[in-house]
């Protein structure tokens, strides 16, 4: 691959992705400065990650497939699988700022038994779209 090819390549990547990862820092800003008006700067910052993550799984779910050559690589595995990743740890964040905040007695086993129940499904997914792609 010369290097004119690498960088035409960059730039179509750069424009499929570009603004999908600007939620994760946007939200840990937003959640920092609320969790400073709230006096709970660290929940804040888990509870804008786990928004950010969100917003990155939500964003790249709409990224439009690339298919140049009609044939699909390992690349469109990935850009399939992985908004579900960024999915379950958003959520997983989420509940850890709140439960760092909140700490009911009967929190921590029910935020457990969803996070099992989440990565469960996550596995599930990736097997038939892996079994499909």
């Amino acid at each position: 691959m010369t290097g004119e090819e690498r960088t035409e390549r960059c730039e179509k990547h750069r424009h499929r992705h570009g603004g999908a990862y600007m939620f994760i820092p946007a939200g840990i800003l937003i959640g920092l400065g609320v969790g400073l008006l709230v006096s709970h700067p660290a929940s804040g910052v888990l509870v804008g990650l786990g928004l950010g993550f969100i917003g990155t799984a939500l964003a790249r779910v709409k990224t439009p497939q690339a298919s140049e050559n009609g044939v699909g690589n390992q690349n469109d595995y990935y850009r399939r699988s992985s908004p579900v990743l960024f999915g379950v740890l958003g959520i997983f964040l989420i509940c850890l700022g709140i439960g760092i905040v909140w700490v009911p007695a009967g929190f921590w086993p029910v935020m457990a038994a969803a996070f099992l129940i989440l990565l469960g499904v996550w596995i599930l997914y990736r097997g038939f779209a892996a079994a499909q792609g």
